[in-house]
């Protein structure tokens, strides 16, 4: 089988199926990835185009190409010599009728055999014993009385129908006969009252979509109230969960694992474990050694956090070096200058931290209200008799309680048995207390307590399924969308605080990484991404020359008040947008005619996330209606000509020099340790919003003929606009991956740079084999341009280099290096070097 080296990323979709995958697989195996990386195959919603709210996890979904399509798409990729990786939903699935499992518990209630598969509260208060159903378009009392909440005969089996959705009855609720059937189903129809009396023979309780935050009765994924949580805990549902990805694995198809979601799991240490034996079984009883099966994780890493110590996995989906690589993009010493210059524009002098801290808030007494109120019952259960002794309240323990959450800094805690991890909870108690009362601090201080107890494990639990989707919806899905200091920075896994992360920290990390998962994925863009790695590289040049941004900002505007068409948005919003028209704006030349349309998809969609001026429960037409005329107004009205020409023009001073940190970053990814993820469509520019822009379909076969672009190497610098450099440097550091597994795997990895220099310059080593790499970090007023090809610094020289022949992997040279080199002769132009160790090594395979 082949070893895991490097990944690409596939969404698979009806559009792209099994065998539009397969079709592909030529092309990466010249590009030279190791495996292709697949987003869910389990049977999802009808229509699904990401496969994350599946509907059976025991088949594979048909509309992709059932299991015979799988099966041809693994035959191919074993005949390339490409492995496969797949992304599985432990978490939950799909909360519709199309879900056998859910449609049994409709129709059933507690007495279904799948009653306790889902993370269902029988006894939540207000629900009497049903499940909370908030699916209807209106109050019920209205969609009985409109008419459109009905009782149709389908196929023999009565339905309650609310526009698409059907929904199944209690047998119990209906005459079984089918003759008799025909003059019930009109009478309840014809009658409020029957109809009434229906419902309340039924499992369910039909419900506004509007009460779901508050009076919903099973845990969801975040607060959508369309996904159900599993209890995969349970030994039932995780081997019916498992049974389809154990099985490939066994027949040898697949290769390893990818977990959506982990945080949500009641148990995410011993889920792991218990994942990890059976993959080691599956695999031996296949022929392969369990070791060979990798395991990743999607887990959002907090500042300074590390993966759980004892969790048998690979690591992780590479978020953190996401963070990582982008942060050293940017000037450290903007912090100050970038903050002023976002608290003028806003009005808003609070930083990340209140911004998100508003937002934990409005959603506890929002959409996650009804997931607080489920906890608070836990906390009552758990310490209810010591906050009688000590005239606790429950009063007091909610305040205690979401003064708690509001201030906890990662995603959950876990065991709390760690000195890590009681830190953390330490930390977050310490900011809780600031300016409560004595009541308050003691309400605290015995639910920390309590916490921290070996025996209050449901606690734990319940508090870590609460904390996880608040710190994500309140800081990627809503803080995120109002504090737009530095846009580059507002991205999944990154802490926006932080401005920027200095070369030598960027490799302790990396060095850290190396010794504790040296499989983790290293990724630069995923199918969650809010901007793509390109568009990063090039705003993060903003934070080099504030001033010079700060005066296109006030042209632009200036000019766009003197037509008479300013911006129809307040001024954080449109400071956002001006942002996004930077980041998304083509390499060269006039954008696309589909631009305007992106821009207006992504913009409602911040705006709706923001949750200030519109959202997505009550979204402001009027507003998202009068920017998408403004778009279509900056791309072809007369009036904004020059608008649109100083635009065009700023981003043509910037592109050059973005494109550079673009390689940059790129060469950082595929060079340090980890196994670097391709997203699909990266290999040229990628300048795409979030999704689901960032999922539009990809022209392989443009790709494909890139490839085959025998031009030079600095040739392709001086043609650049259409991403061949950044196609040309994938391609050969995935070659030299290939070539050399063990030195990318097992390597050592060496610091050489100058903490005076903006490069950044290291040496990896293994059994005799060296790999140097140096790579440019570009501004506003280091640069090149207009090619990417650099004017030398005769000066400017690296000392500590190893005493070798190396040869240059982009340009061809080979030079003997001894002991120290000048960028002249170290980069030759380009913005990236990569040389390898002309001596034989024993490199050895994996």
């Amino acid at each position: 089988m082949t070893a895991l080296r490097a990944t690409a990323r596939l969404q698979l979709h009806a559009g792209f199926d099994f065998d539009a995958a397969a079709a592909q697989a030529d092309y990466f195996a010249t590009l030279g990835v190791s495996h292709l990386y697949l987003s869910p195959i389990a049977a999802a919603m009808p229509g699904s185009t990401h496969g994350y709210d599946g509907i059976d996890p025991t088949r594979i979904n048909p509309e992709l190409g059932g299991e015979d399509g799988f099966l041809r798409l693994a035959s191919r990729a074993r005949e390339r010599g490409l492995g496969l990786l797949l992304d599985i939903v432990p978490n939950h699935l799909a909360a519709a009728p199309q879900n056998p499992w859910w449609s049994d518990v409709l129709m059933h209630g507690r007495r279904s055999r799948h009653a306790q598969w889902f993370d269902i509260d029988w006894e939540a208060a207000g629900a009497c014993q049903r499940l909370w159903l908030p699916v209807l378009d209106r109050p019920l009392q209205e969609a009985v009385k409109a008419g459109v909440l009905r009782v149709e005969d389908i196929k023999d089996q009565p339905f309650l129908v609310h526009h698409d959705l059907r929904l199944p009855l209690s047998p119990r609720s209906y005459p079984l006969q089918p003759g008799a059937r025909q003059g019930w189903v009109e009478r309840c129809n014809r009658s409020a009252e029957r109809m009434h009396m229906l419902l309340q023979r039924q499992h369910y309780h039909l419900a506004w979509w509007r009460t779901g935050g508050d009076q919903v009765n099973y845990r969801r994924f975040f607060d959508i109230t369309s996904l159900a949580a599993l209890r995969i805990e349970r030994e039932d549902v995780f081997d019916a969960v498992h049974a389809l990805p154990l099985r490939l694995v066994r027949e040898g198809w697949v290769d390893g694992l990818r977990i959506d979601h982990i945080d949500g799991l009641a148990d995410p240490g011993g889920y792991l474990q218990r994942l990890r034996a059976h993959l080691d079984a599956v695999a031996e009883a296949g022929g392969r050694r369990g070791a060979d099966i990798t395991l990743h994780v999607e887990k959002i890493l907090a500042e300074g956090e590390a993966l759980p110590a004892g969790w048998a996995c690979d690591g992780t989906t590479g978020y953190d070096f996401m963070d990582q690589a982008g942060a050293w993009l940017h000037e450290q010493t903007s912090a100050q200058t970038l903050s002023e210059q976002w608290q003028a524009r806003s009005g808003d002098t609070r930083g990340l931290e209140q911004v998100q801290q508003a937002a934990r808030d409005a959603l506890l007494d929002g959409s996650l209200h009804a997931d607080l109120q489920r906890l608070l019952v836990c906390v009552r259960q758990t310490v209810g008799e010591a906050a009688c002794r000590g005239d606790i309240s429950d009063a007091m323990l909610r305040r205690a309680l979401c003064t708690l959450l509001r201030r906890y800094p990662v995603y959950r805690p876990y065991t709390l048995q760690t000195p890590a991890e009681r830190n953390v909870l330490a930390k977050a108690e310490a900011a809780a207390v600031q300016g409560l009362d004595a009541a308050g601090r003691a309400a605290v201080s015995l639910l920390v307590s309590a916490l921290q107890s070996p025996e209050s494990q449901e606690l734990r639990v319940r508090f870590g399924q609460l904390s996880a989707p608040l710190n994500a919806k309140a800081v990627e899905d809503t803080a995120f969308y109002r504090y737009y200091r530095a846009m580059s920075r507002n991205e999944v896994g990154s802490d926006p605080q932080r401005i920027a992360l200095e070369g030598d920290a960027l490799v302790e990390l990396a060095q850290v990484r190396a010794r504790q998962h040296p499989l983790a994925m290293l990724a630069l863009a995923t199918h969650d991404h809010k901007r793509g790695p390109d568009a990063r590289a090039r705003l993060a040049l903003i934070s080099s020359d504030v001033g010079a941004w700060q005066s296109a900002l006030a042209e632009w505007e200036q000019q766009c008040a003197a037509a008479g068409m300013p911006m129809p948005l307040p001024a954080a919003e449109s400071y956002a947008l001006w942002q996004a028209l930077v980041g998304a704006w083509p390499m060269h030349g006039a954008p696309a005619a589909d631009f305007p349309q992106r821009m207006d998809q992504w913009l409602r969609k911040a705006l709706r996330e923001g949750k200030r001026i519109s959202s997505w429960l009550d979204p402001d037409l009027a507003v998202e209606e009068a920017v998408q005329q403004w778009l279509q107004a900056l791309m072809h009205a007369s009036e904004l000509q020059g608008v649109r020409d100083a635009l065009a023009g700023f981003v043509r001073m910037m592109a050059a020099a973005g494109a550079s940190n673009g390689l940059a970053q790129l060469c950082l990814q595929l060079c340090l340790p980890g196994v670097p993820d391709i997203y699909q469509g990266t290999e040229f520019w990628d300048l795409s919003l979030v999704d689901p822009d960032n999922r539009r379909p990809v022209d392989f076969a443009q790709r494909a003929q890139a490839l085959a672009d025998d031009r030079s190497w600095s040739e392709l610098l001086q043609d650049w606009h259409e991403g061949a450099p950044k196609m040309r440097l994938l391609s050969q550091l995935l070659q030299l991956r290939r070539a050399h597994p063990a030195l990318f795997l097992r390597g050592t990895l060496q610091d050489l740079s100058d903490s005076a220099s903006a490069n950044l310059v290291f040496v990896r080593e293994h059994a005799g084999q060296v790999l140097l790499v140096a790579v440019r970090r570009a501004s506003a007023w280091r640069c090149p341009g207009p090619a990417l090809a650099w004017i030398e610094d005769a000066e400017q020289r690296v000392s500590e280099l190893p005493q070798r022949t190396m040869h240059n992997v982009l340009d061809g040279r080979t030079e003997i290096f001894n002991g120290s080199a000048s960028d002249a002769l170290l980069f030759a132009g380009s913005p990236v070097a990569v040389w390898i160790s002309q001596e034989s090594g024993a490199d050895g395979q994996q």
